[in-house]
């Protein structure tokens, strides 16, 4: 086994081995500012979301669940298909990512994208539907059932710690206005409101969907740290936050917004009908999420807060026109 990558943040590090029969492992354990061990899924949602291991018959390249195992204090993940994730292709190459040998096409009725991101953003969809569908497990005694990045989010909106947490919360309350901020507040008390609650991933990031390099294996979506109950929508709209993100930076990404654009909207197709003003709330949570991240766990930059600021606002009265 060789190691062949090692990165991470101050929640959690990732190192990809490549074991000997051409599959890779990748490993993850907390990160230095993360209070507490990361953790797999209870028992009954494990079950739950074992059928998901397998990706469905008869859709090419279709994208699978990979759930941990924990050993030594660390969730392995076994026989993933690639080293990288889809996020790290689309954002540290200049030019457009490649996924597995092409095969049999996901995508109904629509020409593929040139690098085979559009098929694989179809699929990702097609699994998040497969997985709000999944009948809810039982809740576990003794534990919230809302996703932790959910409860992480709530909790710095409600009462932020001292330091660059509390500064990014005054400044982000200013740069919002007070409508706008109230918003976000009783979305983090009720997403969608008269919405049945769903198994969710919780963190579908695209940092997480691992495109597959073997020819004819499945691509793998990371799951298990952050699975919770929530309105499907959280998962959706997470998403297409991180896709949005890409846009609005398309210019440091060398992608037209376009392309994103193109992204997003097979990501979409392949998901189905959904609500599009509440997605356009969870996708404002999770951009405020990762300015959070940013600011508070890599760097404080004043000019980066103004613009992530200015896409929020975007998402936050798109959401209400849409109502």
């Amino acid at each position: 086994m060789t190691v062949v990558a090692k990165y991470g943040s101050g929640l959690v590090r990732t190192q990809v081995v490549a074991d000997e029969d051409g599959w890779f492992t990748w490993v993850r354990t907390a990160g230095p500012e993360r209070a507490g061990s990361l953790e797999g899924p209870p028992p009954a949602v494990r079950d739950a979301l074992r059928p998901l291991e397998t990706r469905p018959d008869g859709h090419g390249d279709a994208v699978r669940c990979a759930l941990p195992r924990l050993q030594d204090g660390a969730l392995h993940y076994p026989r993933l298909p690639g080293r990288s994730s889809l996020a790290r292709r689309l954002t540290l190459l200049s030019t457009p990512a490649t996924t597995a040998a092409s095969h049999a096409s996901a995508v109904p009725d629509t020409a593929d994208a040139a690098d085979g991101t559009e098929e694989l953003l179809y699929g990702l969809g097609r699994l998040l539907r497969r997985l709000h569908a999944t009948p809810l497990p039982a809740a576990p005694a003794g534990r919230s059932t809302s996703p932790p990045m959910w409860r992480r989010l709530r909790a710095w909106v409600a009462s932020p710690a001292d330091g660059p947490a509390e500064r990014l919360h005054r400044s982000v309350r200013s740069l919002l206005g007070t409508p706008r901020w109230r918003g976000i507040e009783a979305w983090l008390d009720d997403l969608a409101p008269g919405e049945p609650l769903a198994l969710v991933h919780g963190a579908p990031s695209l940092g997480r969907l691992v495109p597959a390099e073997r020819p004819g294996s499945a691509h793998a979506l990371v799951t298990g740290e952050d699975v919770g109950y929530a309105p499907a929508q959280w998962d959706v709209g997470w998403v297409v936050a991180e896709l949005r993100e890409m846009q609005f930076f398309s210019a440091r990404l060398d992608r037209p917004g376009a392309y994103w654009e193109g992204l997003a909207h097979s990501f979409l197709r392949g998901y189905g009908p959904t609500s599009g003003a509440l997605v356009g709330r969870a996708a404002a949570l999770r951009v405020l999420l990762h300015l959070l991240d940013f600011s508070v766990l890599v760097t404080w930059d004043d000019a980066e807060v103004r613009r992530v600021a200015a896409l929020i606002v975007q998402l936050v009265d798109e959401e209400g026109s849409a109502r």
